[in-house]
């Protein structure tokens, strides 16, 4: 069976595309996403439903949240990097990936004849056509043809990850690829797949990005520290110029409670979706996220790795409004004190204080 996944999902990979890294240093599976990603092509504009992590170590973290979402393709050797920023919660709360890599393939809806992965959970997700239950839907324009979730949790604590392929039809091969355990409260881990060629680190030390108040929900721009992976172009079967896009989302332990942190984002001020779409839970197998639709959500909930990038580059935008204003001064007051790898620590002190909020006020006005 692994044997099959690699010959089903190969093809032939033919780089073509400007958003490569075959010139730049290589990228290390840290939890951090370096300079040489470039900007986010998204980021998190809604406040967490799942709880703001404060503990601030690479490994622990008592809140989950998605603040950006970071691409690179490694044109000589033929992988797909990712890096989201944020963080995800030790209770083995759930990062649900999907990917979209194959044109007129894949599901639009989640089936619940796929490859059983992660206790059933991609499965749980699907459609039940005994009960006439909708499974997931995705947005209008996005059918995913793979699949990765990756959790932590444990003691100590540990990452976990499976993949699968997300075929028209149904089937197809899934696999549990492994686990990580984090080297102490401040180390790294490393999920390194023999198999299947895939990594995966988590850094959860991120204390920055959205808040949890839905009032002052903050903003995603400027956090570089959460999931970082690992994914061999030939399991995504791309072919080498066309899009690739992603929809990410946090999901419970069980694979059936939606949070509201979506990559793309949800529209501002959304809570979490839950089983039922408005945050009720429904359970069941399947169709236990039969209320969750993304082509009823206003915007697109997905993402393009060759799309536009999502923040600002404008010297003290920190909301991406185009402009340094008020609103700016509003989350450098939020992120107030010691801060490590916060947007608004613009003079890299450490610290957001008086200093950052000056430079701010000598920044005010239109980004040019």
């Amino acid at each position: 069976m692994k044997l099959a996944f690699i010959v089903s999902v190969a093809a032939p990979v033919m780089i073509c595309c400007a958003s490569t890294m075959a010139q730049d240093a290589p990228i290390i599976m840290d939890g951090k996403c370096d300079a040489v990603y470039g900007n986010p092509k998204s980021s998190q504009v809604v406040h967490t439903g799942f709880g703001n992590a404060t503990d601030g170590v690479n490994s622990y973290a008592n809140g989950s949240e998605l603040d950006a979402a970071y691409f690179k393709i490694d044109s000589a050797n033929g992988y797909l990097y990712m890096c989201m920023p944020g963080n995800l919660e030790s209770n083995f709360n759930k990062l649900d990936i999907f990917i979209d890599s194959v044109p007129g393939e894949g599901q639009n809806e989640i089936r619940s004849d796929n490859p059983d992965i992660d206790y059933n959970g991609l499965n749980k997700m699907g459609r039940d056509d005994v009960n006439g239950y909708a499974g997931l839907k995705f947005d209008t324009g996005f059918a995913a043809d793979f699949c990765l979730m990756t959790t932590l949790g444990g003691d100590p604590v540990t990452q976990y990850a499976n993949i699968a392929q997300v075929l028209t039809n149904g089937g197809g091969v899934g696999a549990y690829i492994g686990s990580g355990i984090f080297s102490g409260p401040t180390g790294v881990n490393l999920l390194d797949d023999q198999v299947y060629g895939c990594q995966l680190s988590i850094s959860n030390a991120n204390t920055a990005g959205v808040s949890g108040d839905s009032a002052n929900p903050g903003s995603g721009c400027g956090v570089v520290t959460g999931i970082e992976m690992k994914i061999p172009l030939g399991l995504l079967a791309w072919d080498g110029a066309s899009d690739i896009k992603i929809c990410a989302f946090i999901n419970g332990p069980d694979h059936d409670f939606v949070s509201n942190q979506v990559l793309g984002s949800l529209p501002i001020g959304s809570n979490n979706l839950g089983g039922d779409g408005t945050g009720g839970h429904l359970g069941g197998f399947p169709g236990a996220l039969r209320g969750v639709n993304f082509a009823t959500i206003p915007g697109d909930q997905y993402l393009s790795v060759f799309g536009a990038d999502a923040c600002g580059l404008c010297f003290g935008d920190l909301d991406a409004s185009g402009e340094v204003d008020s609103g700016d001064v509003a989350l450098a007051l939020l992120d107030s004190g010691i801060c490590s790898d916060c947007a608004a620590d613009l003079d890299g002190s450490g610290e957001v204080d008086s200093g950052d909020v000056a430079l701010l006020l000598l920044s005010a006005g239109a980004c040019q």
